[in-house]
């Protein structure tokens, strides 16, 4: 309850703050990139109208007039009225020229005679208005050109705040304007960063209502008014090639060879029904603009756009204000439940993956249902609902970390010096473990200590000791701690450590023996350096390891106390590192660990070396060598010899053990030691029963 309580206090903030940067459009930016991108990624789900044609002024347009008609740009009017003638003929619902015939023809006032008869028989063009404070010359509706609609209550109903409503307008001259069925408007609705993203259908200019030129199309299709939205969020297709544009040289192309008789590619039938627009689109002559698929999207796109939206259904709606706010709460407390869900989680650094991974899947899930949406025609918003994820995440890791982490602080503080990192954390997970008393659980444990370390700590001054003594330990440490070893201790050169507690380590006699190999291999890449450091005095580590149950836990008094182990398991570990010089050897190990390390897939071998009775234990334990598998097959016949040695050995065959032994003693110490011992037991006969038992007489 107190954390839901800490979430209310900090989601309410963070809504209040992110409603006020929304309301100051600090978002816009941000909400403009991912809708532009949530147009590109679903564009493709989108084909563009077919009853919509696109014609435009392109290269080979003004390659083919010149060369085939004499034509230089500006072409004359007679250039369109052919177009016009063409789709006429074949039955198009409209022609809409997106250009402004705003000077009579320099070919003359016949030329301009051609265009306005054919566009008043055809009875299908619609010439354009655009309204501009720069460059407009009138403020008045052309007598000459059709009027448009008179403002009405049903269009003030729609509460439209229109800047053009008093600028000047630029109109066709009187003779094409007069000619035309109507006149559409090409003003653009572009956002604050320029983008053209959704499309006005009508614009009020005086007391005229006038339609932009895509809705004066729709109109001439013979469509109504009602239904239609005021403003309207664009869906674009991939491109302005998805209407498959045709050159408007190969529409003149085809009207010259009809009229001449002969056969032509295209047939203006194959145009019956549709709404064609003629647009520019040849280097120089560019009407761009831009838009969430293109940067340089030819102007007469938007109105085809607007046109083939309303035709098909296909568009784009924003939620409103209040679904807005909604969404950005409910995603602002969403993003800090998971700190409040993970609170039964003991460890902190789970706790934090758990939550991170929490949180992504959120964000991750909200983008996917924003594009999801996007592509059935909704947009929600994204950037400002991502930052309140943040900023509500953060939030609650901080404010858990200040109210939470004293304690946390005040444990590391306080046991980082005599504890592991491992029993820290699960200090920290769980404080009540700060009492006297332990568990009894299976460990695998470690004893090392430096061979004639006393001689080397009378040879160095003490800067020099522990220097050396701090580096030997830094390295075979960080191989026991990476290998998920608790170090227990040092005891001046000696390092005593145990696996599978506090922390569960799934094979621990695994890693147990493998780290101890990894530390002798660590120790052999440095023991040039070392050994001249020590004054040129040999360093080698002997280890002993076993693995058994003992008692873990926290141990001393009251006020200190140790998190360390007791038992005949952790003696025998100790008793075997010592035993090491009885046999010339540096790791052994009992049974127990190495057979456990072995059903584990442990990568190492093993050579046994007696059936030692150490002292404390009354039963004798097998204890063996540990090596790696390279080491194994180079002494691979050295290691046959011993083991054939050590079976005469236990057989009581002392003297037929001996000659074994003795081939390899030179090289082998093992063998070396079994030789000498065979020699005392052939000249002083064992007493009682022989059980092949070598005895360790000292620690």
């Amino acid at each position: 309850m107190k954390k839901i309580r800490r979430l209310f206090f900090i989601s309410v903030p963070i809504f209040v703050i992110l409603m006020l940067f929304t309301y100051l459009g600090i978002f816009s930016r941000a909400e403009h990139f991912f809708y532009d991108d949530r147009m590109n990624k679903t564009a493709s789900y989108f084909s563009s109208s077919d009853e919509i044609v696109l014609v435009l002024v392109d290269q080979k347009s003004l390659n083919y007039a010149a060369s085939e008609r004499g034509w230089k740009w500006p072409w004359p009017r007679e250039a369109y009225a052919e177009i016009t003638d063409f789709f006429s003929s074949g039955g198009a619902k409209s022609v809409a020229f997106d250009m402004l015939f705003t000077e009579p023809s320099s070919y003359g006032e016949a030329d301009d005679k051609k265009f306005a008869d054919s566009s008043r028989e055809s009875g299908i063009v619609i010439q354009t208005v655009f309204f501009d404070r720069i460059q407009g010359n009138t403020q008045h509706w052309p007598d000459s050109a059709p009027k448009p609609e008179p403002i009405d209550e049903a269009f003030l109903s729609k509460k439209i705040l229109d800047p053009a409503k008093e600028l000047p307008g630029i109109f066709p001259i009187d003779k094409i304007a007069s000619s035309a069925k109507r006149i559409g408007n090409v003003n653009s609705l572009p956002d604050s960063d320029g983008t053209i993203r959704r499309a006005r259908l009508f614009y009020s200019w005086k007391d005229y209502k006038i339609p932009t030129l895509g809705i004066a199309s729709y109109f001439l299709g013979g469509n109504e008014d009602e239904g239609l939205p005021a403003e309207l969020n664009l869906r674009f297709t991939k491109s302005i090639d998805d209407y498959l544009p045709y050159s408007a040289g190969d529409i003149l192309k085809a009207q010259a060879d009809i009229r001449a008789g002969r056969e032509s590619e295209l047939h203006p039938e194959d145009f019956e029904d549709m709404y064609v627009f003629f647009g520019l689109y040849a280097p120089g002559l560019f009407d761009i603009c831009q838009t969430p698929v293109s940067a340089s999207y030819p102007g007469v796109g938007i109105h085809i756009t607007l046109l083939d939206n309303i035709l098909s259904g296909n568009r784009i709606v924003k939620t409103g204000f209040l679904i807005n706010a909604l969404i950005i709460l409910i995603c602002i407390i969403l993003s800090g439940l998971p700190e409040i869900f993970s609170e039964k989680i003991k460890s902190r650094a789970v706790s934090l993956t758990v939550n991170a991974a929490s949180f992504v899947c959120l964000v991750i899930f909200y983008i996917f249902i924003s594009y999801l949406l996007f592509r059935f025609g909704i947009s929600v918003p994204t950037a400002s609902v991502l930052a309140g994820m943040v900023l509500s995440f953060v939030s609650s890791l901080a404010v858990s970390y200040i109210v939470e982490g004293k304690q946390r602080r005040y444990l590391k503080n306080a046991f980082k010096q005599y504890l592991s990192p491992a029993v820290i954390e699960q200090l920290i997970a769980d404080p009540s473990q700060l009492k006297l008393g332990g568990e009894r659980k299976e460990i695998s444990i470690f004893f090392s200590d430096l061979q004639g370390f006393t001689s080397i700590s009378e040879s160095l001054s003490p800067e020099a000791l522990t220097e050396l003594l701090n580096d030997y330990l830094s390295d075979m440490s960080k191989i026991i701690l990476d290998s998920g070893g608790t170090i227990d201790k040092y005891e001046g050169d000696a390092i005593i450590a145990f696996w599978n507690a506090p922390a569960r380590v799934e094979h621990h006699a695994r890693s147990a023996l493998e780290a101890a190999w990894a530390c002798q291999k660590k120790l052999e890449e440095r023991r040039a350096e070392f050994e001249k450091r020590a004054e040129g005095r040999p360093f080698k580590m002997r280890i002993g390891l076993n693995t058994g149950f003992a008692i873990v836990g926290n141990m001393g008094s009251v006020s200190r106390f140790d998190y360390t182990m007791l038992g005949d398991s952790v003696n025998l570990a100790a008793r075997l590192e010592g035993l090491n010089k009885q046999f010339g050897t540096y790791t052994m190990c009992a049974e127990a660990a190495k057979k456990q390390a072995e059903e584990s897939g442990a990568g190492l071998k093993f050579r046994e070396l007696a059936r030692a009775a150490v002292v404390g234990k009354s039963e004798p334990v097998v204890v063996y060598e540990i090596m790696d598998e390279k080491t194994y097959n180079e002494k691979k016949a050295l290691l046959d010899s011993f083991d054939k040695g050590l079976k005469e050995f236990y057989a009581g065959n002392f003297k037929e053990a001996l000659n074994i032994f003795a081939q390899n003693e030179e090289s082998d110490p093992p063998s070396k030691h079994y030789a000498e011992k065979c020699k005392l037991l052939i000249s002083q006969k064992p007493e009682g029963e022989w059980r092949g038992i070598w005895k360790a007489d000292t620690k």
